[in-house]
């Protein structure tokens, strides 16, 4: 290795390369791991969506209205083109019928005119309503606290309102506010609300809520009693799209989901475990891609191996005679060559390796803030014992195949022919 200085650098810096670009893409994908499990802590598991799809699944073209109710209407639901039908309130009531079940609730779609701060003359336009969460909400809190119990007269808002008002969000909380929403006959009604706290702006994945967006949660009793008065009467009164389950404990959600399904085989259902189950499988599928090529990059360094092992052979031909003359055993001439395979696999590992933890500290460093601020954690790429290991034992076991060609040709070297070798 030292008599063909150049040759094995270049070798080496063949397989750092390699190396080098797997050990990012194994970094890349934990730090995609690691955000996703953040955002995904935030949210419950307990919670089903239950959705009723149209008995006639393969109905092409605009559903027949039906006059009884049971409309059908074509929809894109998290993601997947479907065609539902409504739920309704009778239906939805059996959910909560059924053990292991904490609390049933539809999905009460309401809107609001607008939204007004006592003692503020000014009235702002409400984007959407949010229902309560049961998830842990502290981590997002800008003041005051996400209630652990909701009443009827607690709301939290945005940021966005506290900013538009010019307003310490601390200073927000406890004040009063009026929500002005239409009734059935389009009259206006307004509903006082004391603020609970401030919700900062949402960071990392799902729509962009941020800027100009107002956006207010109360609780869902509230939804309910406001949808009522902005529907009750009219055709589409209790007609729901999809129902939200709550279960008791996330090991309930088996005999859950079979006991709904038992109900109507056409109840479709979805959880967060639904949705992680899909996120680790593009990331994993994305990683796999990735690492597929940084593959493509180490197989051709391995033929570089061979290359530079089989020239070794051929230069060192007049030297392994000599050694076999002298009686050194042929595993131990093959030994020899086995060794210097997988040397010349752990520098080139071990080079890959250590550019690719000063890009890990070059990114992470310097692109810190912005990271955090779209809400994608403070690493934008990380390094793990096991991904080093992982990489430099794999290089070893590749150098070490790689070499087993040259090494087998030189144990097969007879010694008088090599010795005659010029």
């Amino acid at each position: 290795m030292r008599r063909n200085k150049s040759r094995t650098v270049l070798t080496v810096l063949a397989l750092s390369i390699g190396a080098f670009t797997l050990v990012l893409t194994l970094g890349l994908s934990n730090a995609l791991r690691t955000s996703v499990n953040s955002q995904l802590s935030l949210a419950t598991n307990n919670e089903l969506t239950v959705t009723l799809t149209a008995e006639n699944k393969n109905q092409t073209g605009v559903a027949e209205y039906n006059p009884k109710g049971t409309t059908t209407k074509a929809t894109e639901f998290r993601g997947e083109s479907m065609t539902i039908q409504f739920l309704s309130k009778e239906q939805i009531d059996a959910f909560a019928r059924i053990f292991g079940v904490r609390r049933v609730w539809p999905n009460n779609n309401i809107s609001a005119e607008y939204l007004q701060l006592e003692g503020n003359a000014k009235k702002y336009v409400v984007d959407n309503i949010n229902e309560q969460s049961y998830s842990d909400q502290a981590k997002n809190m800008l003041a005051g606290t996400y209630p652990a119990n909701w009443s009827e007269s607690d709301i939290i808002l945005s940021q966005s309102y506290a900013d538009t008002l010019g307003v310490a969000p601390s200073d927000l909380v406890g004040k009063t506010v009026t929500l002005g929403f239409l009734d059935a006959k389009a009259k206006n009604v307004e509903q006082k609300f004391t603020i609970a706290g401030v919700l900062k702006k949402p960071t990392g994945f799902g729509p962009d809520q941020s800027g100009t967006a107002g956006i207010i949660t109360i609780s869902i009793d509230s939804m309910a009693k406001i949808y009522e008065t902005e529907f009750a009467g009219t055709r589409d009164f209790n007609q729901f799209t999809y129902a939200n389950v709550l279960l008791q404990s996330a090991d309930n959600e088996t005999s859950v989901r079979s006991a709904i399904t038992a109900l109507n085989k056409n109840y479709s259902i979805s959880s967060l475990s639904d949705i992680v189950s899909r996120i680790k499988t593009v990331l994993n599928t994305v990683t796999y891609a990735l690492a597929g090529f940084s593959g493509i990059a180490l197989l051709a360094a391995a033929f570089g191996i061979i290359n530079t092992q089989l020239m070794s052979v051929f230069e060192r031909t007049k030297e392994i005679g000599l050694l076999k003359a002298l009686g050194m055993p042929n595993k131990k001439i093959r030994n020899l060559f086995s060794v210097e395979a997988i040397l010349i696999g752990l520098f080139g590992a071990s080079v890959g390796i250590i550019f690719a933890f000063g890009v890990e500290i070059f990114v992470n460093t310097v692109f810190r803030q912005r990271l955090i601020d779209i809400g994608f954690g403070s690493h934008a790429i990380l390094i793990s014992l096991t991904n080093v290991l992982i990489v430099a034992a794999g290089l070893g076991l590749l150098s070490f195949i790689a070499g087993v060609f040259p090494a087998r040709k030189a144990q097969k070297l007879d010694p008088i022919q090599a010795l005659r070798e010029e």
